[in-house]
């Protein structure tokens, strides 16, 4: 084992030791990163064809994504918390590993309660896996080089989102939707054999786990996003809802109070004393809130509304993933130059006029405009992103790079699911009024019923409607498209709110060092088991023991 080693002991003007191994580390994490956000948008195409087959209502497509979503942010913190304990790269390999077990289980599923149950497993999976793989990158990099490497995987986690669809377009037409989820089984076996590249790393200190803190923040986060997807389905004032609600409120109180009391709290309040840290997260979740949900509409819209195929579809959200590469590439000088408050204000405000574009759609907009609002979208969301994570990654201790990772997805994740449900089911009960309004006395009160269910319904169902089926089509999808151009609305005030945040709380330049720890720990007695593990992995593998790297 390496001497630990107190930063605040060190001297400063020593060259820094640098990883000979460290681009191809960071080649392995991105190829995590690429999985998990991938995964968060591949999925979107294949959902009027997992609509037809499984005869999914629009609640429970917004489940097949919010499964996935709900598990990742809800656990994020506490996995974060576990790798930097035990071993980063060791539990990041578990992940990847029951990741794999989500995917199969997906795409064999017969019913959707089987398939929302496969993204659960992906996202607790993905939950080990994505904060392990900043806080690599952050332990790997010096301060000097850390931005270049969390701006290339930055880039990265941002084309996994734009090239979803594309991916999952192509997979659908082919092979079916199953497909969507087969894909992530060979990319996992490649990055499990890109571990061997990677030294583990932990945080020497060996504090326990805050368990108390974990499960009442995932109990909280799980029954909030719960009542707002269920809400539009069960009805709002309903006893169900309410008393999910009030659960959350319970249960995140009850978080707050613990980590302002125990001892090595899974996320240390203070950090949010620092306007750096809070801004950025704030920010984050807010640009994720409206950019999950826009596509999983607007997926639904060029295929079910604009009668594109599932490739088509994906191929139009493509050049997404491009505006995000470049402005990714562009975004770190700039917020060099100009100070991240400028850069990250900016590109929410690109991110706002596009979604106030996209309340203009209707079922004749070209392809070219839809591509260019798309493009746009995508390059506000790149230009900001790298500035955000370096900030927050910037703002916490190296030895609690899980920890600022974590936090760093959770508003990713959180932002995320809040966005499908919020928006989801704000789209959702317009759209049954809308149903209402333009079926109601023109066809069977039954063919209404079933259209409510949503347009993938319907559309499944039109063979069996008769004569009235061209008309209940044609008002469902127009009634579809004016509760979507109310959603954007949505995402349209809530950006601009974000801008304003980032202007109000975001820093002027960006921090030139690294937050550093102020006290060691005695180290944890029990946690000594970890030695002998680290010796039994050298041991079966027949190499001399394995470099452990802490934190310093």
């Amino acid at each position: 084992m390496s001497t630990v080693v107190d930063p605040t002991t060190q001297d400063m003007a020593s060259p820094p030791v640098r990883d000979p191994r460290r681009w191809l580390v960071l080649a392995v994490m991105s190829l995590g990163t690429l999985i998990v956000f991938l995964d968060l948008t591949v999925v979107n195409t294949a959902l009027p064809a997992i609509s037809f087959e499984l005869g999914a209502s629009t609640s429970e497509l917004q489940w097949v994504v919010d499964s996935y979503v709900l598990a990742l942010a809800g656990l994020l913190m506490l996995a974060g918390s576990i790798g930097d304990r035990y071993g980063r790269r060791r539990w990041m390999t578990l992940g990847l590993v029951v990741f794999g077990l989500g995917s199969i289980i997906g795409a064999v599923a017969g019913d959707i309660s089987t398939l929302i149950a496969g993204r659960a497993v992906q996202g607790l999976g993905a939950a080990f896996v994505l904060p392990a793989t900043l806080s690599i990158v952050t332990n790997t990099f010096e301060r000097d080089e850390r931005g270049k490497a969390i701006a290339i995987w930055t880039a990265v986690g941002g084309m996994g989102i734009g090239l979803g669809p594309a991916v999952g377009g192509y997979l659908v037409d082919q092979w079916g939707w199953s497909a969507a989820f087969w894909i992530h089984v060979p990319v996992i076996v490649v990055a499990l054999i890109g571990q061997v590249v990677v030294a583990e790393s932990r945080d020497p200190r060996r504090i326990g786990l805050d368990v108390p803190g974990a499960v009442t923040a995932t109990l909280g986060i799980s029954s909030l996003v719960f009542g707002i997807i269920q809400g539009a389905e069960t009805g709002w004032g309903s006893p169900l809802i309410l008393g999910s609600f009030a659960a959350a409120v319970a249960f995140l109180i009850a978080f707050v109070a613990i980590e302002r009391r125990v001892d090595s709290p899974m996320l240390p309040l203070g950090y949010f004393a620092n306007r750096d840290f809070t801004g950025s997260v704030l920010v984050i979740g807010i640009m994720f809130f409206a950019g999950p949900a826009t596509f999983f509409f607007l997926t639904q819209f060029f295929q079910i509304v604009q009668g594109r195929d599932a490739f088509e579809a994906g191929l139009l959200i493509l050049p997404n993933a491009g505006a995000i590469i470049v402005a990714s590439a562009l975004g770190p000088p700039l917020a060099n130059r100009f100070g991240p408050k400028r850069v990250v204000t900016g590109s929410v405000m690109i991110m706002a006029v596009a979604a106030a574009l996209f309340t203009q759609v209707n079922a004749d907009w070209s392809a070219l405009t839809e591509i260019s609002v798309i493009m746009l979208f995508g390059f506000g969301f790149g230009l900001g992103m790298p500035a955000l994570t370096d900030s927050i990654m910037a703002s916490v201790p190296v030895e609690d790079a899980g920890i600022g990772s974590a936090v760093n997805d959770v508003s990713r994740e959180l932002g995320s699911a809040l966005g499908v449900a919020v928006i989801g089911s704000f789209i959702s009960s317009i759209y049954k009024v809308n149903v209402d309004d333009r079926l109601g006395g023109q066809v069977d009160e039954g063919v209404v019923e079933t259209a409510k269910e949503g347009i993938g319904v319907l559309a499944a169902n039109v063979s069996s409607l008769g004569e009235s089926g061209p008309t209940a089509v044609a008002g469902a999808n127009q009634a579809f498209i004016d509760a979507m151009n109310s959603g954007f609305w949505l995402s349209t005030a809530v950006l601009v709110a974000g801008a304003v945040t980032a202007a109000w709380l975001l820093p002027d330049r960006l921090r030139s060092d690294q937050v550093l720890r102020t006290h060691v720990d005695e180290p944890w007695p029990t946690l000594e088991l970890i030695d002998a593990i680290d010796a039994i992995d050298a041991g079966i593998s027949g190499l001399e023991p394995e470099r452990v790297r802490v934190d310093a």
